[in-house]
């Protein structure tokens, strides 16, 4: 995984863990003060990236982000 959001190329990584082939990255970007969630699977070549709201619980969306993509209705899709 990139350590780069769509919105800011040097965000701060808060945290980070792998599932399998899926690395999922909590993020923090400094320049837009917000928060969002990477997920990459290495397998598949799927990637989406999740913005942390302000009525979200960070924590929640890292723990569960494939819950909160489906019900945003964000595609999961292949990386550029």
């Amino acid at each position: 995984m990139t350590n780069r959001l769509s919105f800011d190329h040097t965000p701060k990584l808060l945290a980070s863990r792998h599932s399998g082939t899926t690395e999922i990255a909590l993020f923090w970007s400094k320049r837009g003060h917000r928060a969002a969630v990477a997920v990459d699977d290495q397998a598949t070549g799927e990637h989406f990236e999740l913005e942390v709201s302000p009525d979200d619980d960070p924590l929640d969306v890292y723990d569960h982000p494939y819950a909160y993509a489906a019900s945003r209705h964000i595609a999961v899709g292949r990386s550029p």
